[in-house]
């Protein structure tokens, strides 16, 4: 199972608004370069990060993003739903009728069992986590002369 890129530039865009709080409205074309996320597909996700209440958006030269929920109660597992993916390892799960074994597969249980492990955990990690993860990571590249 890949994680789509819409995703993965979702939670980069969250963590960005995160670590970057203090620093009021952040330019749509700053997150772009150093998220390295497309400024079109960019501006795709943050429609839908707005109207879901994640972030508020300004247009405008003094314009930018800036968070508005607090970054410890923003799920992954909510970002996936928002985005309307799914973490389904297989077709079926999702759509029995693409299946002709879905009602006598022994593989159908399975595969809804890893689903569903994979929606607790990432029902666990907030956008907060990865923020305090990735300063960590951000501090430990650093090196002294």
């Amino acid at each position: 199972m890949l994680v789509p890129m819409k995703i993965d530039y979702a939670l980069r865009f969250l963590v960005y608004l995160t670590m970057n709080k203090d620093k009021g409205l952040i330019k749509t074309t700053e997150i772009s370069d150093i998220q390295k996320i497309p400024h079109k597909f960019l501006l795709r996700i943050s429609n839908d990060l707005q109207k879901a209440g994640y972030i508020k958006s300004t247009r405008g030269p003094l314009g930018g993003h800036t968070l508005i929920k607090n970054s410890k109660e923003i799920l992954v597992s909510e970002i996936i739903k928002l985005l309307d993916y799914t973490l389904s390892p297989v077709e079926c799960l999702d759509d029995e009728d693409k299946c002709m074994h879905s009602a006598s597969c022994s593989q159908r249980e399975l595969w809804k069992d890893v689903e569903n492990v994979l929606i607790l955990h990432l029902s666990s990690i907030s956008v907060h986590d990865l923020s305090k993860r990735q300063l960590v990571l951000d501090t430990s590249k650093v090196t002294f002369v």
